[in-house]
């Protein structure tokens, strides 16, 4: 890995609440080594040679999540395609996740080639890929569907089909 963005990373992530020992364990460095990282990119953002900006920090953020099992998702819903982390998706209700998981599934159950009758599909387009990512969404939908009946008081637990 690149030393300038060993130090962002060290810096955001331990900004971030990760200890030098757990960032040293991702990183394969000693710990005193992730302390002296974050410290010199801390001191080029007090002198000005680095500038700190929203999007790295958010890169880090998402770095972060998605070390600790939480997936970002493609779904769609009756206002069209949209992007969630799994952790966003899973403070929704019933009624929301069941409108999402509809939608999703209406969506991969159409006839792939109705997309594109009226324009092209783009250059280099893989027209499975956003399949593969909706077919995602729909399966960890679904869990959150039943984890929240469960919650919500239901006494058994109803899956549907399977994606």
């Amino acid at each position: 890995m690149d030393e300038e963005v060993l130090e962002e990373g060290c810096y955001y992530l331990s900004r971030l609440g990760l200890t030098p020992e757990q960032l040293a364990s991702h990183f394969g460095v000693p710990p005193k080594r992730i302390v002296e990282l974050a410290a010199s990119y801390e001191a080029k953002i007090n002198t000005g040679n680095v500038a700190p900006g929203d999007f790295d920090r958010v890169f880090w953020e998402d770095v972060k999540k998605e070390a600790e099992g939480d997936i970002k998702l493609t779904f769609l819903s009756e206002k069209g395609f949209h992007h969630a982390w799994k952790s966003d998706l899973e403070k929704l209700d019933g009624p929301a996740l069941m409108s999402i998981y509809e939608s999703s599934k209406d969506f991969l159950n159409a006839d792939p080639n109705q997309r594109f009758l009226d324009f092209p599909p783009p250059k280099g387009y893989d027209p499975l890929a956003l399949d593969r990512e909706i077919r995602k969404a729909v399966g960890i939908v679904q869990m959150l569907l039943e984890n929240t009946w469960v919650s919500e008081g239901g006494t058994e637990t109803h899956t549907a089909a399977k994606p």
